[in-house]
């Protein structure tokens, strides 16, 4: 597909984030990589048959294997496509072209054991048993405040015409 390669640039990188504490100092506690990315500047005699196959390639959206003068890059996806004709490159096309590596998951599924015995958690329902009343005691603190405000309110026969 491609007749000469003029530049190749390929870049591999970590996002490691940093949290200032204590007076400011920062600190790094994780990282992560992020995607490989290639890029390629590329000449090409069949200006049509080149960019129909390209923006094909494009198109279909499916990651594909890339071998090249650094390395063997798995699971690239093209990103960018920029091409350009002058009067110098009239009988050519010259372009440049953005790869990036995708990581694609797919998530299993299972059956749940929901009736089964098994883990109920997540399953909406709570068992709690048979629930006790119990003595709070009026004597002090919390319990005692609680008492005196029962103690001094109206009951339904204290209120006339209630019942």
């Amino acid at each position: 597909m491609v007749d000469v390669v003029i530049s190749e640039e390929a870049e591999a990188s970590m996002e490691i984030p940093s949290h200032p504490v204590e007076k400011g100092a920062k600190i790094s506690d994780h990282a992560w990589r992020l995607p490989t990315t290639l890029t390629m500047e590329c000449i090409n005699g069949d200006v049509t048959g080149t960019w129909q196959a390209l923006t094909d390639l494009m198109a279909q959206a499916e990651p594909f294997d890339i071998l090249n003068g650094f390395d063997l890059f798995e699971s690239m996806m093209i990103e960018r496509i920029n091409p350009r004709r002058d009067v110098t490159l009239c009988q050519v096309i010259s372009f440049s072209v953005e790869l990036k590596e995708v990581v694609i998951v797919e998530t299993a599924t299972t059956a749940g054991n929901a009736g089964t015995g098994g883990d109920q958690r997540g399953q909406g329902k709570t068992t709690r048993g048979q629930v006790q009343a119990r003595e709070v005691s009026t004597a002090s603190g919390r319990g005692a405040q609680v008492g005196a405000a029962v103690a001094a309110a109206p009951t339904a026969s204290s209120i006339p015409g209630l019942f």
